[in-house]
């Protein structure tokens, strides 16, 4: 401990610091100081515990430096000493809570059983304040204990035998009871539709404080747990089962919901349990979890542990295809986008949405961008392998918001991705991607040469000179390539063929595909044929 001395008497402090075995009493430090300003300043390097100064001194008084102590929250033991015995004196210092009030000259004796009396007193005072932070520390801490104990309870981490419950709730000196059921209330909310101006740990206790004040009717968090999984944020509430009826908890549920969409901003669900016994909680949190997770067209709702969500038998449902590639081709980001939104949005209409359509929609359009990126030569996992792609593209599954927001940056990426390479390609490469485009019409050289804007002879001789090949023996070429596909995996016959890649007659067709393979268009699909069955494919 520490122990200041202030007089303007040198001699007396010398006498004072002498005159006490300052160590018998616990102190290991003692200063000095010769006016009310000088000690002030010896506080800053350290808060002595015990204080004796006198009260007359010419620059500041001893009640001066006693009022000051206690008006910057020091705990300090004080001792006052004086020439002149004085009753103002004596009760001002009794009202500053002094320890002792000694006058001069000093007795030793006397002065010993002050300083043992206000070290005695500064020591009380501590202890009680430590007992009295204790105090409040375990009332603070008794929310988070029981808050800790239903954690566990629900995430299974305490078994869900009885006895070993019981054991947990005694050893963390709760009042809970095991003997009666409770209610559990899920709350859940898409991560991705947290909106962005909340950091997500503040949105988190946002979440649980709106939760428990609407779901419990007060501010704490001992039934609150609040978790993460997957893609959803959970906030569960566990309610003694007569706590309240089941059409006041819906109300409830129902006003949480109204608040996080008008001030977290959010859309959120809630699912009741019925009454469960207390080991049965974790089986309860578990379903309604998996009700959360199949629940696409519901949201923004209260549900039932039991309810069943009412769907449509669903249609056969087939994306068409066609006229997204159409889009595509021709790079309308906006209508790419809302066409998908109101094809979603008229399934929902219909009762037809749900998880396993929203998959094959998903697939679908993706088989159109792959086939579009192909034909660009653009490799797919060039634009969809960073994390916020594959993030979005998981999310995407079992969302609304979600998927509009992948199927948004899909588009994004393709149709610049299609743009850019277009304004790198030089006139031959334009030329040819319009045979690409349009080798199943008839097509000749003056089309393909107006669609770059050159004359058809200027197109011939530097379409010759950079790729080696006529436009016809390109074309040619192009057209037996996606023949020979076709022959390979279709069933079409080679009439169809034909015209499928251009031509208008069978034998000009197989003319074309022997000069070009050596072979016969059916000598090639039962030698392919043959091939794969060899070779178990």
């Amino acid at each position: 401990m520490k122990c200041m001395l202030i007089d303007d008497d040198i001699p007396t402090v010398q006498v004072l610091t002498e005159l006490i075995p300052w160590t018998a009493y616990g102190f290991n430090e003692v200063s000095q100081a010769h006016c009310v300003q000088d000690a002030q300043t010896l506080f800053d390097a350290g808060i002595p515990d015990l204080v004796i100064c006198d009260i007359e001194m010419p620059r500041g008084s001893g009640i001066e430096m006693i009022q000051w102590i206690r008006e910057q929250g020091y705990d300090c033991a004080f001792i006052f000493f004086t020439c002149h015995e004085s009753f103002d004196f004596a009760s001002t210092a009794i009202s500053f809570n002094a320890d002792s009030y000694l006058l001069k000259p000093l007795n030793q004796e006397k002065l010993e059983a002050a300083v043992m009396k206000a070290v005695g007193g500064l020591k009380w005072r501590r202890q009680m304040g430590e007992y009295q932070k204790f105090g409040m520390a375990w009332l603070k801490n008794k929310g988070l204990v029981e808050a800790s104990f239903w954690t566990d309870i629900l995430m299974a981490t305490i078994s869900p035998r009885l006895d070993l419950i019981q054991g947990e709730i005694l050893k963390r000196e709760l009042t809970i009871k095991t003997e009666q059921s409770y209610v559990l209330v899920l709350a859940s909310v898409f991560l991705s539709e947290i909106d962005e101006k909340w950091n997500e740990s503040t949105f988190r206790y946002a979440f649980a404080n709106l939760s428990s004040e609407i779901m419990l009717l007060r501010l704490e968090y001992d039934r609150i747990v609040s978790y993460q999984k997957n893609s959803m944020l959970y906030v569960a509430v566990i309610l003694d089962e007569d706590d309240t009826s089941q059409v006041q908890l819906e109300e409830r549920a129902t006003l949480l919901i109204q608040l996080m969409n008008e001030y977290l901003k959010c859309m959120g669900t809630c699912y009741i349990s019925e009454a469960k016994p207390i080991n049965e909680l974790s089986g309860v949190k578990t379903e309604l979890e998996r009700m959360d997770h199949s629940n696409v067209m519901f949201r923004g709702k209260v549900h039932g542990q039991h309810t069943v969500f009412q769907r449509e038998q669903p249609e056969r449902y087939d994306l068409d295809t066609e006229m997204y590639t159409s889009l595509f081709i021709e790079r309308e980001k906006a209508q790419i986008v809302n066409r998908l939104k109101k094809d979603l949005e008229q399934l929902v209409a219909k009762n037809q949405l749900h998880a396993e359509t929203l998959q094959v929609i998903r697939e679908d359009f993706l088989q159109v961008v792959y086939a579009i990126l192909a034909k660009k030569n653009v490799q797919a996992h060039q634009l969809f392998t960073d994390q916020l792609a594959q993030q979005l593209y998981v999310k995407s599954e079992y969302s609304l918001f979600d998927f509009m927001k992948w199927a948004h940056l899909v588009t994004e990426r393709t149709v610049e991705t299609i743009k850019e390479s277009q304004r790198s390609e030089g006139i031959v490469d334009k030329a040819m991607r319009y045979i690409h485009d349009n080798y199943t019409k008839d097509l000749n050289r003056d089309e393909v040469a107006a669609s770059v804007f050159l004359t058809p002879d200027y197109l011939a001789k530097v379409f010759k000179q950079e790729t080696g090949l006529t436009m016809k023996e390109y074309l040619n070429d192009y057209r037996i390539k996606a023949a020979k596909l076709m022959l390979i995996e279709s069933r079409l016959s080679i009439g169809q063929i034909a015209m499928e890649t251009g031509y208008e007659t069978i034998s000009y067709f197989s003319t074309v595909f022997k000069k070009l393979t050596g072979e016969t268009p059916n000598a090639y699909r039962s030698r392919q044929s043959y091939d794969r069955e060899k070779n178990g494919v």
